[in-house]
């Protein structure tokens, strides 16, 4: 009976029943004023017309601009309330006021000699392309660029985690992870066993997670579970059940940092698929990468910058958190290229993560590799790939064959004519789902992070990557992107041009809808 009582009073059921209150309310109060419909809906019509205006001066990309300025044409009343929940994408003033501590303190932390930013000594006649995208994320993702750092690039989530185990394992400071699922099961009983033990021994174990990527995996009070064992825990962004505008911008990150000295990023979230211990869409191919060195310093930067939003405190000095306070055991790395970790955020009109992309595209001499899971781009995003097609670059584009979200599935298949037309080689993996964001550039510049190529991580969620360039695990990832696209099966331009008339309407019709999938 206890466990009937809890499933129904479960919050996904309250959020589902306040939800349908307020659309009863909304249409209740519809009602009750219609007398007056006429004259409310053109002063809605007014507010749409001075809406459209301001998006249209706004700093927010042209292709997303559009999409809403077409929204606030078409349906004026419904597309202004759809714009003051979902695309007030700014901190608000308090936000930013409470901030600006945490984000000083960052800036000089990545002047500092202790956090080992190597952006001023770069010899930019033999590596300015790695200057040129540290300078970048220095001055936009708050972050730095740094050299004397291993990387080691793990094929498939499962290898990742064993190293995850053994990394844990050795902690004796500190543990910080944010992630955006984690489900109970064999990835994270056995890491959840560790943490307590950890939390038990005084070592400072802090967990984030996102609760609406947690909301169909964790109960609502698993944070205050996890406190009784120590671990410092807080739900990103909780969900409440009513409409909120923060309830579209969710925490995608993926970031494990242990002592500071070794971290973890990548695609893969803390659930047993995505270490292949249960199939839900074939194999799920994935990846992941470990640091360690100077380098960390950035994930460990965006792990408590990302701690300062949500638990509305500062971090005044970042110095206790410098990869050289609690060395590893291991010998420093050196001459293994340069890594900068990176992040972006929702509440801002830089999209980081998008840029990166776009400018790796146009650094590309030879052949650039991606994989996705998804494919809803932007104009400039679109452009940027077919234009590095044209220009004679091989780009290589893998998705998955088995899809785990239809709808969106039919919406990455829009987009393969004008790619694949443009001289694109587009493949699918046939043995599952992809999952895997990752950009190769010529052997020579990667990224390996959480940005899927879809308007949800390009604009919405707070996401995370690193920027690789001339380390020696670009060969590793370059070895196994090549045996994946072996594996998998080629778009051709006849398949496209081709397919059903039914199937190319609904991805005509999804696609117009796309920004909001």
């Amino acid at each position: 009976m206890k466990k009937f009582l809890s499933k129904i009073f479960s919050v996904r059921v309250l959020i589902v029943l306040f939800l349908a209150i307020e659309i009863l309310a909304f249409f209740f109060l519809y009602f009750l004023i219609s007398d007056y419909i006429a004259e409310i809906k053109a002063y809605l019509t007014i507010l749409g017309i001075i809406t459209a205006f301001f998006v249209f001066h706004s700093k927010m990309n042209s292709s997303y601009k559009i999409a809403w300025l077409l929204v606030l044409v078409i349906v004026p009343v419904f597309g202004t309330v759809c714009y003051v929940l979902f695309a007030n994408k700014k901190f608000t003033r308090h936000e930013t006021r409470k901030m600006r501590p945490t984000i000083k303190a960052l800036e000089r932390a990545n002047r500092s000699k202790g956090s080992n930013n190597a952006l001023n000594k770069i010899d930019t006649s033999v590596d300015y392309n790695a200057f040129e995208f540290g300078s970048y994320l220095n001055k936009y993702s708050n972050n730095g660029i740094y050299s004397d750092t291993k990387v080691t690039y793990f094929p498939w989530g499962e290898d990742a985690w064993k190293v995850m185990l053994e990394k844990l394992e050795s902690a004796k400071h500190y543990i910080f992870m944010e992630y955006f699922i984690i489900q109970p099961g064999l990835m994270w009983d056995s890491m959840l066993d560790i943490l307590k033990r950890k939390a038990s021994e005084g070592v400072d174990v802090r967990l984030l997670y996102d609760d609406l990527g947690c909301l169909s995996t964790l109960h609502s009070r698993y944070y205050k579970e996890m406190r009784k064992y120590g671990v410092k825990c807080h739900p990103v962004n909780p969900i409440r059940p009513l409409l909120d505008i923060r309830m579209n911008n969710r925490d995608h990150r993926k970031i494990m940092v242990i002592d500071g000295h070794t971290g973890f990023t990548g695609g893969i979230n803390l659930a047993d698929e995505y270490i292949n211990h249960i199939e839900r869409f074939g194999k799920w191919k994935d990846n992941a990468i470990m640091l360690e060195g100077n380098g960390v310093f950035g994930l460990t930067s965006l792990f408590l910058s990302t701690w300062s939003m949500i638990t509305k405190t500062t971090v005044d000095d970042f110095s206790p958190y410098y990869p050289t306070v609690y060395k590893s055991e291991t010998k420093p790395f050196k001459n293994d290229g340069y890594v900068a970790p990176y992040g972006s955020l929702p509440f801002v009109y830089e999209t980081v993560g998008r840029d990166v992309y776009i400018n790796l595209l146009g650094k590309a001499n030879h052949y650039v590799y991606i994989t996705t899971p998804y494919l809803i781009l932007d104009e400039e995003l679109e452009n940027a790939i077919c234009r590095c097609a044209k220009r004679g670059v091989k780009v290589k584009l893998l998705t998955p064959h088995i899809p785990d979200k239809n709808l969106v599935f039919q919406i990455t298949r829009s987009y393969y004519r004008n790619l694949v037309e443009a001289g694109v080689e587009i493949y699918e993996y046939t043995p599952g789902f992809v999952h895997a964001k990752t950009f190769l550039v010529d052997g020579e510049m990667a990224t390996v992070g959480t940005v899927n190529l879809d308007y949800r991580s390009l604009y919405l969620h707070m996401e995370n990557g690193c920027f690789m360039y001339k380390c020696e695990c670009i060969k590793d990832i370059e070895k196994d992107m090549v045996e994946t696209f072996a594996q998998s099966g080629q778009i051709t331009l006849d398949m496209v041009r081709h397919s059903p008339a039914s199937k190319r309407l609904l991805r005509f019709i999804l696609k117009m809808f796309s920004t909001a999938l």
